[in-house]
């Protein structure tokens, strides 16, 4: 929050706009569950609507064939994959930039299993699909759907406002009587 001091009265309750571990500060992933609206892209899914790989108006969730971190969010290793196959200049944690023939000699068991997003129109729901080599079929690894709107799930604002109410005359007593004790 932000505290009032002698010069200035006034005090607020926000989120911070603290980074966490992932570099993210809160409001950008708790922001549609508290304000509701949409989410914004992530940083991938607009590197993907920057190539014309992707509508604007669709995000990226992953298909059954997607790993998955402990949270249910594509692993960093996939995601950074799946862009370099898709020579996409993606900054993700640990990339390696865009596919070169010169990875592609080193990695003989992987050259096959390529990442593609079919072209539009097409009988493929659209997304990114990888082929498998030993069957040479293709399954779907993130599918392209349309954004949702969320609805409010965290009343912030009401909890926020509950507390004050209730608890306000406490506070502003203990403060009076600390601004009165160390008044000059």
């Amino acid at each position: 929050y932000d505290r009032a001091s002698r010069q200035n009265l006034r005090a607020a309750v926000v989120v911070t706009g603290d980074r966490t571990k992932s570099g993210l500060p809160a409001t950008a992933f708790l922001g549609p569950q508290i304000e509701g609206g949409m989410r914004t892209h992530k940083a991938f899914e607009r590197q993907l609507v920057d190539r014309g790989l992707m509508q604007r108006n669709l995000v990226a969730v992953p298909a059954k064939r997607a790993p998955l971190d402990r949270y249910g969010n594509m692993t960093q290793g996939f995601l950074n994959r799946v862009m370099a196959d898709l020579q996409i200049d993606y900054r993700g944690a640990g990339a390696t930039r865009t596919r070169t023939s010169s990875s592609l000699k080193r990695n003989k068991n992987y050259k096959n299993a390529r990442f593609f997003v079919p072209r539009q129109p097409s009988h493929l729901y659209p997304g990114v699909y990888q082929r498998d080599p030993a069957t040479n079929a293709i399954h779907p690894v993130i599918l392209f759907v349309p954004q949702v709107s969320y609805r409010i799930r965290l009343r912030l604002r009401e909890v926020v406002e509950r507390y004050v109410v209730a608890n306000v005359h406490d506070h502003f007593a203990v403060a009076f009587q600390r601004a009165v004790r160390t008044a000059r």
